[in-house]
């Protein structure tokens, strides 16, 4: 997984309604600001799991994770709207038409919450607590539907489990995502991770042809992309071996 990946990039966690000059902005009222100092206390608190797991403590991050996941979760605990978390103004507009379709009155936050949820599911991985894990990442999924960082590391956990079709359904997810939200840094990785999933799905339900065509498509786009020639690999020694059978 690359989860920490997601602290590298300066505009991840800033609040999609920020940004207004604050000579404009009306006196401030209490309950904002303490809000809002909430949310930088836990955006430090973020970067202190980070830490911990750059330094091999999952079980201390997590319990970091689970402060924040708690702050969140008793802030809105009554709201009546759908929450989304958002990073960027095109993924809350995205949120926002979402809501509309589905006739529901809706909130984007920043993306704090949701990371901590993903950021959790990265560290129950790393203790090999997959159960546990699926249960965050599907959490950091509801508020961030349209991440495809997300949804690719939720497909993963599908792709081990074996369950082939919710696998597929969001490796696909995340592949037609990756254009509109994807982070610039993680674009070209949550792309190639998303073909990879969908290819290997297809793979493993015998449509080998599905699989081949994608993985050719990952090496003219990386010649280096040594996962996707040692699939075409086993590709063609299953065609060998259905060769033998008749």
């Amino acid at each position: 997984m690359s989860g920490l990946l997601l602290l590298a990039h300066p505009g991840w966690a800033q609040d999609p309604g920020a940004g207004q000059p604050a000579a404009s902005s009306p006196p401030a009222d209490p309950k904002v600001a303490a809000e809002k100092a909430e949310d930088e206390a836990m955006l430090r608190l973020l970067g202190e799991g980070a830490q911990l797991m750059r330094s091999g403590q999952p079980r201390q991050a997590i319990e970091t994770y689970d402060k924040i996941i708690a702050t969140y979760e008793a802030r809105y605990q009554d709201s009546k709207e759908k929450l989304y978390c958002a990073n960027g103004m095109a993924e809350t507009l995205a949120y926002m038409m979402l809501a509309a379709s589905q006739k529901q009155a809706a909130k984007a936050l920043a993306p704090t919450w949701a990371v901590a949820y993903f950021m959790k599911g990265y560290a129950l991985v790393e203790l090999r607590d997959t159960a546990s894990a699926k249960a965050a990442l599907e959490k950091a999924r509801d508020l961030s539907p349209y991440n495809p960082h997300f949804l690719n590391e939720l497909a993963n956990i599908y792709k081990g489990e074996k369950n082939w079709p919710l696998a597929l359904e969001t490796y696909q997810a995340a592949k037609e995502h990756v254009a509109a939200f994807a982070l610039p840094q993680l674009k070209d990785k949550d792309e190639t991770a998303a073909l990879h999933g969908i290819a290997f799905v297809y793979s493993e339900t015998g449509k080998l042809d599905e699989a081949e065509t994608i993985y050719k498509q990952c090496l003219e786009k990386n010649p280096q992309d040594t996962y996707a020639q040692s699939e075409l690999n086993y590709i063609a020694q299953q065609r060998a071996k259905q060769a033998q059978v008749r």
